[in-house]
């Protein structure tokens, strides 16, 4: 028990010592109530403006994520797959919608893209484009009934759930009323067995003209958002200065734990960007041709789920694993950001933007390059320590310490 020492009254010199060693203990810590800057290009928003007028409807998503399912798996070259893109195309009456099909290394695969701008398109128009993978895993590799790992899986989260968010959000950017051009793209072909190539996502890529690549201002990659135990982390490879734009859109919304959201309470544990993941995913081919991107995934899949396991590539990606909650939260998360132009930025007709790199992961064996770090919360905690012990230290100075 600590008591005040009736005989010691310490001194001005050590009470102003105290009091700045205190002082230094608080700023040591992250502050929920400071605000979060963004880095170049992109502009600081102010984000609680907005979070009234979000409608992301996370019930509707979920249902979309069982439509999908009762489809069958949708296997590149499926007809599951030809009837998903039939109810793309069926959903999204206000874009337009067009179907680009190719063949490489003899599998025929077919990218969906559905474009929509309430401004007319010059080359200095920005795009933000969505993207989220359709195709369901052609075998269940990691199922425990070894009698069934060459069967497709249901992909229920890994595959639904982003086309369900990027299907809900369609149905409401029309209404928006935005000032930049947003593009969403359903690729194929991302999560086949026998190759480690993305296949829709690169054959994408190598489709855009420079104008393209140069009006891109934001490339966001939602896939395996639907657990029901949602954690979003940051993922490299990715572009810095596109997440930078992520913690005060998820902070503003009440997914930080650590921050306080628009009405002043401290958040959910939903996005924690302390902790880096490798993965590779869609992202990864724009970001290498010189667009800026990233990746939201979340690669723990069910309760206490180790890093690329739990129900990831299981008979256990199924409807009732997703939560119609997680998807709200991803959903009003990119919502948000769309309202706010958090990712929209003045685009030049000289591309003189350059992106920055991070290391690139090997496309094999992802899962066994996994790392994560909490050098932030690390750093935190050890100046937060040594302002602790200092202070300590001048203040027995100053009082008794009796048991």
């Amino acid at each position: 028990m600590l008591t005040q020492a009736k005989a010691v009254h310490p001194s001005k010199k050590q009470a102003s010592m105290a009091f700045l060693c205190m002082i230094l203990l608080l700023i040591s810590v992250p502050n929920s109530a400071q605000g979060q800057s963004v880095s170049e290009p992109y502009q600081s928003v102010e984000p609680c403006g907005f979070v009234e007028e979000l409608e992301f409807n996370g019930t509707l998503a979920n249902a979309s994520i069982t439509e999908q399912v009762n489809l069958g798996p949708r296997t590149t070259g499926s007809n599951a797959s030809a009837d998903l893109r039939s109810m793309i195309h069926e959903q999204l009456t206000e874009w337009q919608v067009s179907n680009h099909t190719y063949t490489e290394d003899n599998l025929t695969f077919t990218n969906v893209v559905a474009k929509y701008s309430a401004v007319e398109q010059t080359l200095t128009t920005p795009r933000v484009v969505l993207v989220a993978h359709y195709d369901t895993r052609d075998v269940a590799e990691r199922d425990p009934d070894v009698n069934r790992t060459g069967e497709p899986i249901p992909g229920a989260n890994d595959g639904a759930s982003g086309v369900a968010v990027l299907l809900e959000l369609g149905r409401l950017i029309p209404s928006m009323g935005l000032s930049y051009e947003v593009e969403l793209l359903f690729t194929d072909a991302e999560d086949q067995n026998h190759s480690s190539k993305l296949y829709g996502a690169e054959a994408w890529v190598e489709r855009q003209t420079a104008d393209d690549k140069n009006r891109t201002s934001a490339y966001i990659v939602v896939d395996m958002v639907g657990d029901a135990f949602l954690q979003l982390t940051h993922v490299y490879p990715g572009d810095a200065k596109l997440w930078s734009t992520i913690s005060p859109l998820a902070s503003a919304i009440g997914l930080v734990e650590t921050k306080a959201d628009c009405n002043g309470m401290f958040g959910r544990d939903v996005v924690n960007l302390s902790i880096s993941t490798g993965v590779i995913d869609d992202h990864v081919p724009a970001l290498n041709n010189g667009i800026r991107a990233i990746d939201l995934i979340d690669i723990r899949f069910g309760p206490d789920a180790e890093p690329f396991g739990g129900y990831w590539h299981t008979h256990e990606d199924t409807p009732d694993k997703v939560s119609a909650q997680s998807l709200e939260d991803v959903g009003r998360l990119v919502e948000l950001g769309l309202r706010s132009d958090a990712w929209s930025t003045t685009i030049t007709l000289a591309n003189t933007t350059t992106v920055e790199e991070e290391p690139v992961l090997p496309a094999t064996d992802v899962e066994s390059e996994t790392l994560e770090t909490y050098v932030w919360m690390g750093a935190a905690a050890l100046l937060s320590l040594l302002a602790a012990l200092v202070f300590v230290l001048i203040l027995s100075r100053a009082v008794d310490l009796k048991p």
